[in-house]
């Protein structure tokens, strides 16, 4: 589909000489984020003395994302550049004795090798020649193997293509699929013969698409011992059945695998302990897999796995880590509308560090304790921070970002209301630069997408991006609900949305309008709905059952559950039919793909909206973005449809992200005024 200090305080106890010390500094605008730096991928050198990491800026010149690989000297809290240049940097990994950094990268017309460079600075070297080139890799604890993974060779050779013998068999993948899809499989390259062998082999694959609830795609993980490696097996190379996986060992000596589980769907990230032989991974708590995304631990030898965050009702993101003891481990996961970083023993209740108004977005764990943390807010831009135990304050270790301290930004509070059955909601309310208490303004409500995520008080991550900072400059309350189906305040809260994608979500969104109304800040006659994906949904249907709107953002949204069903890829064949309960041909669940999507209620549309779709999306056909224009077009509703040449999901280079988020702004400002 994924942080100024945020108040739990209700919104009328602000203090209003905020309000005055905000209109000294210019608000941001949208050519400003061009400068943001993000910082991802940090790792512990093996001593614990250094942290390799990824500083990636927007290069709109050549329409592209630069990656530096850095390294920072702990003691020294200094940190230089290692390897610039190289497309598509990415995963850098210490060898065990600290002396080398293998990353992944793009020279030329190859596709993405494992490089090396030394730690102590030198040229890259290449290690693989893998012709379909490297998606995940990790080195053996002793340092002498380097598993990968690999794509299979195309059952289709160069010959089919060219005397057209090229048809193949389709099973459960996305409307755009040009080719009979490959299994990809782990590979083990020796470092000393530049040997590589392969490891696993068959019909299953190594997960290489993106899960439909939660978990990730993950490297493979060796054992302490290195005689063994876990990770996540896919039923086949299918991406539309990324739900159909189970955590699977592989013997490194004689290649015997087994499943280590009795489940067979919905396990993802398995990692071992960096002692003994403790597997600890990602598996829903329950109903069903519209769900906390929980850790358990088991072993290769089997057993009944242990589901060890049960009583931490939140939602765990994949980039967890054990802890060197190998007692328990680190998480990231929503709260409220933030995000926190806790701390699972293997026995006993998760418990949240303190890491003050930060946001975590990424950490690793050093063989000493310490946490290197990825970290931003609402007016803070990423950073890493550095917590040397696990009970001390964060220490800001770099300071790329500096530049964005001398902008005003807007205030940004948590607001709470029940919907009209009694289900407990939270949201962001952002006030508008220069607010002045007593005046009405106009109101954005922006719907997250997932639903199984949520709106949260990042700098510029997640869907609304820069958005809220620039609505809040045009004069405007920005309003995030966290509707039932959201992550962030626990797993009957997600679980809620289960068969319900529309009417109970729609009354969350609702009645949090109508709680700002009863404060008496909002200007009743212009209110615009803004969503991407779920939150495109969201938008859709909130303008087709209401018609209070001055204008609407529908960007890449669902309309349509039976094309998301039989269309999409991406695991969304899983997600709708776990999420409706079945299949469109199953009685028990036909009528609500009908009754529960959108595009059945646009001929009740008469908002002024703005769709935008990627043209190769295959999370949301673009098929459905079209039904929706034409069903306005073709009634002079005003509409315009943005077409984003080549994007997936949402836009992955600057340009068009830039050209998307100013469409989007430029149509609210039109038509909610100044």
């Amino acid at each position: 589909m994924r942080r100024l200090v945020f108040s739990r305080l209700p919104v009328l106890l602000l203090p209003l000489t905020f309000f005055a010390v905000q209109a000294v500094a210019a608000p941001i605008h949208l050519k400003d984020f061009r400068e943001l730096v993000r910082i991802e991928s940090p790792q512990f050198s093996p001593d614990g003395q250094r942290i390799a990491f990824l500083t990636v800026r927007p290069d709109l010149v050549h329409d592209r994302y630069d990656a530096t690989l850095r390294v920072m000297d702990v003691a020294a809290g200094k940190s230089h550049a290692l390897v610039r240049g190289l497309r598509d940097l990415s995963m850098p990994r210490w060898s065990p004795d600290g002396r080398t950094l293998a990353f992944l990268a793009q020279v030329g017309e190859q596709k993405a090798q494992i490089y090396t460079v030394p730690a102590s600075g030198g040229t890259p070297e290449d290690l693989t020649d893998a012709p379909n080139g490297v998606e995940q890799f990790a080195w053996s604890p002793d340092g002498a193997t380097i598993a990968y993974v690999t794509p299979d060779d195309s059952p289709i050779t160069a010959k089919d293509r060219r005397t057209h013998n090229d048809l193949f068999i389709i099973h459960d993948d996305d409307y755009q699929i040009q080719a009979p899809p490959v299994p990809s499989h782990i590979w083990l390259l020796s470092l000393k013969s530049g040997h590589a062998r392969q490891l696993t082999r068959g019909s299953t694959s190594v997960l290489e698409t993106a899960p439909p609830f939660g978990g990730g795609i993950s490297a493979p993980a060796w054992s302490a011992d290195g005689h063994w490696i876990v990770y996540t097996q896919q039923a086949n190379a299918n991406d539309g059945d990324s739900d159909r996986t189970s955590i699977a060992a592989v013997n490194v000596v004689t290649g015997e695998e087994r499943l280590i589980t009795n489940q067979r769907t919905y396990e993802y990230t398995p990692r071992f302990a960096p002692e003994g032989d403790a597997i600890a991974y990602l598996y829903p708590y329950g109903p069903g897999p519209i769900s906390n995304m929980d850790l358990f631990v088991t072993s290769p030898r089997g057993g009944v796995p242990r589901d060890v965050s049960a009583d931490l009702d939140r939602n765990l993101a994949a980039n967890f880590a054990w802890l060197p003891d190998g007692r328990g481990l680190v998480a990231i996961a929503d709260d409220h509308i933030g995000a926190k970083l806790y701390v699972q023993p293997l026995k006993g209740q998760g418990q949240a560090l303190e890491l003050g108004d930060l946001n975590p977005l990424a950490v690793a764990v050093s063989s000493l304790g310490a946490l290197a943390v990825v970290a931003d807010s609402a007016t803070q831009p990423p950073e890493l921070y550095l917590l040397r135990t696990q009970d001390s304050a964060p220490t800001r270790l770099t300071d790329f970002n500096s530049g964005f301290s001398t902008y005003a930004f807007p205030r940004s509070v948590e607001v709470e209301w029940r919907a009209p059955d009694g289900q407990i909601n939270d949201g962001i309310l952002t006030y508008p630069n220069g607010y002045a208490p007593g005046k009405r303004y106009p109101l954005v409500v922006y719907s997250h997408g997932g639903p199984e995520a949520a709106s949260t008080g990042d700098f510029d991550a997640g869907e609304i991006g820069p958005l809220r900072d620039l609505f809040a400059a045009d004069g405007y309350l920005v309003f995030e609900p966290n509707y039932r189906g959201s992550d962030n305040l626990g797993n009957a809260h997600m679980h809620a949305i289960y068969r319900d994608p529309g009417a109970g979500p729609d009354s969350d969104v609702i009645s949090g309008i109508q709680m700002l109304e009863q404060k008496g800040i909002v200007d009743t006659s212009r209110i615009a709905a803004v969503g991407h994906s779920y939150g495109g949904y969201m938008t859709a249907w909130l303008i087709s059952h209401h018609h209070f709107w001055r204008c609407a953002v529908v960007a890449d949204g669902a309309v349509d559950w039976t094309e998301e069903y039989e269309l999409s890829g991406a695991g969304n064949l899983a997600w709708t039919r776990d999420s409706l309960g079945g299949s469109p041909w199953d009685p028990q669940s036909a009528a609500l793909y009908r009754t529960g999507s959108p595009i059945t209620y646009a001929g009740d549309i008469t908002t002024p909206t703005l769709i935008l779709s990627g043209t190769a999306d295959i999370t949301v056909p673009i098929t459905e973005s079209f039904a929706l224009y034409h069903a306005l077009a073709s009634r002079d509703v005003p509409v315009e449809f943005i077409g984003i040449p080549g994007a997936l999901h949402s836009p992955q280079d600057p340009v068009h992200r830039e050209l998307y988020y100013r469409a989007i702004n430029k149509w609210v400002v039109k038509y909610l005024g100044s």
